[in-house]
C-alpha cells in the first residue's frame, strides 16, 4: 500500500524535497540498490525482477489500468473541450462589442497554438526519470486551473487573449502524454484499444464543447465560455492528485529498482537532449516526417470546419446557433462509426495477421534493432516479431485516406439552401470517421518506430499539428467566404489526394525505410 501511495504525484514531490539532503550519500558506482525497505538487489536481476514486478504499470491489476486511463481520458476531454467552448462566445463578441470575426478568433488560435507549443517541455519533461509523467500532469494542471478562472474574470480581450495561450500551454501535457501513457500500461493487444478512447475523447472535446456552452453564452455572457471550463477542470484536478505514475524509468527509480544509481547528469541536459532528439528524428527519418506533414494538414482541416460550418448553416441555411451546435455532432456520429468498425473489424485483422507471419528470429531486424522491452517498454507480447510487421498498422489507413477527399466533396457541394442539410452533414461523418481511422494507424505506428522517446515523438507531431490549425482558424473563414463552400471544400479535397499518396509509398516502402535508419535510430543515447 506505501509504494501504490509513492507513485502518486504529490507524495514523490514531498519524497523528493525530504531525500534532498540525502543525496550527496548517493554512490553511483554502486552495482546494486537499497530498495525502500533497507534490502538490496543486485544490478543483474534487477532488470529480470522488474518484468515480473507488481510495480511495472505492465503488470498492473486491470482495474487500475482502466481508472489511470479513464482519468486521462476525461483530462484530454476537457483540454480539447475548451478550445471549442469558445466557439459559442465569437458571433456574442462580434455582435455585442464590434469586434471583426478575425479579432474574436484569437481567442480560439491562441489556446490552440499554447496546446501545441506546450507538448515541446512537458514531453520532453515526462521522459526524465527523476520527473515522470504524474508530476508534469498534475502539477501544470493546476496552473491550467489557475490561468482559467483569470481569463473567465477579465474584461479585456488582449489579456484575455494572452491568458488563453498560457492556458492552452499548461493544459497541454495530456496531448502528448497521454498517447505515451497508454503505450506505457497497455500491451500490443490492448494498446490499439486504449489509444482509440483517448483519441475518441479527443474527439468529443471539439464536437460537444459548442453545444454545452451555446445556452450559457447567450443567456449570461461571453465569460461562460471560459467559466465552464473551470468547473469541469476542479474534480480533473482531484483525480490527477492520485493518479499513478506510468512511466517504468520513473517508477523504477522511485521504487529502487534500477540495476545502478541515476547517471550523473543533470536534469538540464537530459531536458536538451529530449527537447532536440524529436526535432532530429523529424528531419532524418521520412517516415517520421510525413506522419507529422500529413497529419499536420488533416488536423488544420479539421479545425476549418468550424469555421466551414457558421458560413454553410448559418449564413448558407439561416439555422440557429443552437441548431448550429447540434450540427456540430455530426463530427462525434463520424468518429463513434469509425471507432466500431476499427475495434471490431480491423484491429483483429492487424493482429490475425501479425499472428499468421512466419518467424524468422534468425534474422536480425535492422529495422528495428531495439525492441520494445519493458524500461519504457511491453515485455512478453512477441514483439521482435510484431515490430516486422510495423506497416501493418497502416492498412486501415488505406481505405480511410480516401474518405478524406470524398467527405470534403460531399460536404462542400451539397451544403446549399436548395438541398436539405442532411446529405452535407453525411460528408462530414465520411470526413471525421476517415480522420479517426487514419489518426489511429498513425499513431499506433509512432511510438513503434522509437519507444523510447514516445512522448518526445507526439510533442513534436502535436506541435506541428498545432501549429497550422492555428492558422488555419484564420484563413479558413476567408478561403470558404472568397471561393465558397463548394470550391473551398474542393481546395482541402485535392491537397487530401496527396495524401492518399502518401500513405501507399508508407506502405510499400515503409519497412526499407526503417531498416535504412536503423543502424541510426538508437545511436545518441543518454
Amino acid at each position: 500500500m506505501l509504494q501504490t501511495l509513492s507513485d502518486l504525484p504529490i507524495i514523490y514531490v514531498l519524497q523528493s524535497l525530504r531525500h534532498r539532503r540525502d543525496k550527496q550519500d548517493h554512490d553511483p558506482s554502486s552495482a546494486s540498490v537499497t530498495k525502500p525497505n533497507g534490502s538490496h538487489i543486485e544490478g543483474r536481476s534487477a532488470s529480470h525482477d522488474w518484468e515480473t514486478h507488481n510495480a511495472n504499470p505492465q503488470n498492473w491489476p486491470f482495474s487500475r489500468k482502466v481508472f489511470t486511463a479513464s482519468v486521462i481520458y476525461i483530462y484530454t476531454f476537457v483540454v480539447y473541450a475548451g478550445s471549442a467552448m469558445y466557439m459559442s462566445a465569437v458571433p456574442v463578441l462580434v455582435k455585442q462589442m464590434g469586434m471583426s470575426e478575425q479579432r474574436a478568433l484569437l481567442g480560439l488560435s491562441a489556446y490552440v497554438l499554447g496546446y501545441g507549443a506546450g507538448p515541446l517541455l512537458w514531453g520532453p519533461m515526462s521522459e526524465i526519470p527523476s520527473i515522470g509523467r504524474s508530476v508534469v500532469y498534475f502539477s501544470s494542471f493546476m496552473v491550467f486551473i489557475v490561468i482559467t478562472v483569470g481569463a473567465a474574470s477579465v474584461d479585456s480581450f488582449s489579456t484575455f487573449v494572452f491568458l488563453r495561450s498560457i492556458q492552452g500551454f499548461f493544459g497541454s501535457p495530456c496531448l502528448a502524454n497521454g498517447a505515451a501513457s497508454m503505450y506505457d500500461m497497455f500491451d500490443e493487444t490492448q494498446y490499439p484499444y486504449a489509444l482509440g478512447l483517448w483519441t475518441a475523447a479527443a474527439y468529443c472535446g471539439p464536437a460537444l464543447g459548442p453545444l454545452l456552452t451555446d445556452h450559457l453564452v447567450h443567456q449570461l455572457s461571453w465569460h461562460w465560455s471560459i467559466w465552464l471550463i473551470a468547473c469541469m477542470s476542479a474534480p480533473v484536478g482531484v483525480l490527477l492528485f492520485v493518479l499513478p505514475e506510468t512511466y517504468a524509468p520513473t517508477v523504477r527509480l522511485r521504487r529502487g529498482l534500477a540495476a545502478t544509481g541515476p547517471p550523473d547528469v543533470s536534469a538540464w541536459a537530459r531536458l536538451k537532449f529530449y527537447l532536440v532528439k524529436p526535432v532530429q528524428i523529424t528531419l532524418q527519418d521520412p517516415a517520421v516526417f510525413f506522419v507529422n506533414l500529413y497529419t499536420s494538414f488533416i488536423y488544420s482541416s479539421y479545425y476549418i470546419f468550424f469555421d466551414a460550418f457558421p458560413v454553410a448553416y448559418l449564413e448558407g441555411y439561416g439555422v440557429s446557433t443552437g441548431t448550429l451546435a447540434l450540427f456540430y455532432l455530426s463530427v462525434l456520429v463520424g468518429c463513434l462509426v469509425a471507432a466500431a468498425v476499427y475495434f471490431l473489424i480491423l484491429v483483429p485483422y492487424i493482429f490475425c495477421g501479425r499472428a499468421s507471419t512466419p518467424d524468422h528470429e534468425a534474422e536480425p531486424d535492422h529495422a528495428n534493432p531495439t525492441p520494445h522491452r519493458n524500461d519504457n517498454t511491453h515485455t512478453n507480447n512477441n514483439t521482435s516479431n510484431n515490430n516486422k510487421n510495423q506497416e501493418r498498422n497502416l492498412l486501415p489507413a488505406l481505405p480511410a485516406t480516401l474518405f478524406l477527399p470524398l467527405g470534403l466533396l460531399l460536404f462542400g457541394w451539397t451544403a446549399r439552401p436548395a438541398i436539405h442539410w442532411l446529405p452535407s452533414l453525411t460528408g462530414v461523418v465520411l470526413y471525421t470517421g476517415g480522420v479517426f481511422v487514419i489518426f489511429q494507424s498513425l499513431f499506433l505506428y509512432l511510438p513503434q518506430l522509437y519507444p523510447r522517446y514516445a512522448a518526445s515523438l507526439f510533442a513534436a507531431n502535436d506541435f506541428c499539428r498545432s501549429a497550422l490549425a492555428a492558422a488555419s482558424i484564420h484563413y479558413g473563414v476567408p478561403l470558404y467566404r472568397n471561393l465558397g463552400v463548394g470550391r473551398g471544400s474542393s481546395v482541402l479535397g485535392g491537397v487530401s489526394v496527396l495524401g492518399v499518396v502518401g500513405m501507399v509509398g508508407m506502405v510499400v516502402l515503409g519497412r526499407r525505410v526503417r531498416a535504412g535508419m536503423g543502424r541510426w535510430r538508437d545511436r545518441e543515447t543518454l
